[in-house]
């Protein structure tokens, strides 16, 4: 099977991020295609701090494994510096 980079027709997309914001940082979820096994998705799990440079990599590292979708859970306005800064990074 071979991955279009767009998203299904059911609305999902193959390769997708989760962030939960806290104030001084946040938790980010990466699901992707496995790259041999047809059908299995391979998770990372790992946080990045709420500092303009880390969020700007955090871009940079998402747009590089082909992120089609960032879904952000946050309290209060602490998602405001993640979705300007991965907007402008075309997220």
């Amino acid at each position: 099977m071979e991955e279009s980079g767009e998203d299904h027709d059911d609305g999902s997309a193959a390769r997708v991020a989760a962030i939960d914001i806290a104030k001084a940082s946040g938790t980010v979820c990466l699901r992707v295609p496995h790259d041999t096994v047809e059908g299995r998705r391979v998770q990372q799990v790992w946080t990045v701090a709420s500092a303009t440079n880390a969020v700007l990599e955090l871009g940079d590292r998402l747009v590089c494994q082909g992120v089609q979708r960032v879904v952000m859970e946050a309290t209060g306005s602490y998602w405001r510096p993640f979705f300007c800064l991965l907007e402008a990074r075309g997220l």
